[in-house]
């Protein structure tokens, strides 16, 4: 049964305690978890708070690392009246580039910021007292260092750890999704709200939130969170060995104790504070939605085509959620927009490139009640971009799906074709045309010069696929399978030690895309060429493509060590000693491959090499 809080005083009125702490003696309710779930309901009768005991398990912990990580990565700066009333003299300043100017120059904005300029006094920003405190996730606001490189940087993205750390994100997502099951159980209003507000945009999983804030040791001063979705709901957990650091409602006098087992539902709207951690490392994790993220593109892109004027069809699209801007149709047969944009103009960035999925409608039937329309065609897009599937769907007297393939691979080479024969064949197996370009006027070659002059291979590929509707490959990549039918592809089986540095093997990006002109804009502006890479990279991270780099196993990936024994007889590859205490990778480990690069591509294979159980096809065709 819900217990209904008063707040001693309006909450406009209590706005002068922010960047305060509470003391815990000026807390009346006592609130845990050893009495089962608590619910507390404020004055207008809506979830004040909400506590669930046992709600985790000791092995979903395991992400303690990562949290530990993310939060000691960056003493953060940002976290407004979170981070107390402004201290010169706390110590953590001393670990910030800036602290001369904190100590010396920089003015109070308010009691809890600082007024920081740049070096030519151009801008004025404020900052907060250092905390260990890092977002991870999904951000609704673009980043403001990079329009200096890019005009029009897009909106919603990586937050910067995440965007450098992917994989780490991915290991976290199995907790968050927990997090979610038990807000759909306890509080299904909330989670209803959540997952409406998301359809077809960004979350971590399959959750139904976009960001995650991790904080360390972190007592909070009085603050109201901003920026969060104002219709959902906080949720909060904590891990580690620690005493203290109850969460507080303080307008409401609430002290509410909260256990590593435990998770906290809570209106982050109201005033909210911690109580000091007296002993141990506590790490607290808030899930919620960024407030924004609706207005950012839609993750999976489509257009819907209607051969005939469907008035009824185009209103009940409508009706259900699809913008006009993706509906189609036919007029003397050009193809328009619905809201009359020419589609066929290719220099507009309006224009949809053959790699959007496009829905073919016919008549209207029934969606299932469980989704809204919207839903049920992203919901259908992913099964087939997981599936790497092409062609038709669903009832074909409802509509069809057809997610078009790029039967084009394109590459550069410095030396003699013959070297890359073999893989040349490998690509053409599989259905694909090929175009090899050089500046070398190599026979049998088209010439690179035509797509950018004197460019080196990154931007070169940068290029190419700004110019055509193409698949850049490394000459030396054997393909196995097919790539993927997805979007954008950004390969890292060239990769550092992290296994997610974006690289050249495999880039496909549709011609439209803004990454490839503003890249290619920064990368001509550099007459350092061994820059590019690099700067190739950062572009990645402007345009926070990190979730389309795929991993190295994606590829095939064997170390170079091994590159030479591959071509030998694979029994006694098998039984070769391991070097530098590296694993010997055996043929079960390619399954799922897309292809391999091979460095000794005219090394004559043995029959039973590694190399030719994967490439028979290719290893001995005359």
């Amino acid at each position: 049964m819900a217990t209904q809080y008063i707040p001693e005083m309006s909450h406009k009125y209590f706005d002068q305690f922010i960047a305060e702490y509470t003391k815990e003696e000026d807390l009346i309710h006592k609130i845990n978890s050893d009495n089962g779930i608590a619910t507390g309901i404020d004055e207008e009768f809506k979830t004040l708070f909400k506590l669930i005991p046992n709600a985790f398990k000791e092995s979903d912990f395991k992400i303690y690392n990562i949290f530990n990580d993310v939060a000691e990565s960056n003493l953060n700066t940002n976290r407004g009246a979170s981070a107390g009333l402004i201290d010169r003299d706390l110590d953590n300043w001393s670990k910030k580039d800036d602290a001369y100017k904190v100590k010396h120059v920089y003015k109070e904005k308010s009691k809890y910021a600082l007024g920081r300029s740049t070096e030519n006094g151009k801008s004025n920003y404020s900052i907060s007292n250092p905390v260990n405190s890092q977002m991870i996730g999904y951000y609704d606001k673009a980043d403001m260092n990079v329009r200096r490189y890019i005009k029009n940087p897009p909106k919603c993205r990586l937050t910067s750890y995440s965007n450098s750390n992917f994989e780490k994100l991915k290991d976290v997502e199995p907790y968050v999704n927990k997090i979610s099951r038990l807000l759909k159980e306890h509080s299904p209003v909330h989670y209803e709200k959540h997952k409406k507000f998301l359809v077809n945009k960004e979350k971590i999983g399959n959750s139904v939130f976009t960001t995650l804030t991790i904080n360390k040791n972190f007592q909070t001063a009085i603050h109201t969170d901003s920026g969060d979705y104002k219709e959902g709901i906080g949720v909060i957990s904590c891990m580690g060995d620690f005493e203290g650091g109850d969460f507080c409602l303080p307008n409401y006098k609430i002290q509410i104790k909260l256990k590593p087992t435990d998770l906290l539902f809570v209106n982050v709207h109201r005033h909210h504070t911690n109580l000091p951690i007296t002993s141990g490392n506590r790490i607290s994790c808030v899930s919620y939605i960024r407030e924004h993220i609706n207005k950012c593109d839609d993750l999976v892109n489509y257009k819907i085509y209607i051969k005939n004027i469907n008035e009824d069809l185009i209103e009940y699209l409508k009706e259900n959620g699809v913008s006009s801007s993706r509906i189609y149709i036919t007029d003397n047969n050009n193809c328009l927009r619905f809201d009359g944009v020419n589609v066929l103009d290719r220099d507009s960035n309006e224009f949809f490139t053959s790699f959007t999925p496009v829905l073919h409608f016919n008549k209207i039937q029934p969606i299932p009640d469980d989704k809204s329309f919207v839903e049920y065609i992203v919901d259908k897009f992913t099964d087939l971009y997981k599936n790497e599937t092409n062609g038709e769907d669903w009832n074909e007297n409802y509509f069809t799906i057809n997610i078009p393939e790029t039967d084009s691979i394109s590459t550069l080479i410095s030396y003699k074709t013959a070297s890359i024969e073999k893989n040349i064949r490998s690509w053409e197996k599989l259905g694909y045309n090929v175009n090899v370009y050089s500046y070398n006027n190599l026979p049998g070659c088209l010439n690179a010069n035509l797509i950018c002059e004197n460019g080196d291979l990154y931007y070169f590929a940068v290029n190419l696929l700004r110019k055509k509707e193409t698949i850049f490959l490394a000459e030396d990549m054997l393909l196995l399978n097919r790539i993927p039918q997805r979007e954008i592809i950004i390969s890292s089986e060239n990769n550092r030690s992290n296994n997610a540095s974006p690289c050249l093997g495999i880039l496909k990006i549709p011609m439209n895309h803004n990454f490839l002109r503003d890249v290619s804009k920064f990368l001509n502006k550099n007459p350092n060429i061994t820059e590019n890479k690099r700067r190739f990279e950062r572009g990645i991270k402007y345009f926070a493509l990190a979730k389309h780099i795929v991993t190295p196993s994606y590829f095939c990936k064997v170390n170079r060590i091994y590159s030479k024994s591959i071509f030998e007889d694979y029994d006694l590859y098998k039984e070769q000693p391991s070097k530098y205490e590296l694993n010997i990778p055996l043929e079960n480990s390619f399954k799922n491959c897309i292809g391999l690069r091979c460095y000794n591509i005219n090394t004559i294979p043995h029959e039973n090499s590694l190399y030719s159980r994967l490439f028979a096809s290719v290893a001995f065709e005359p």
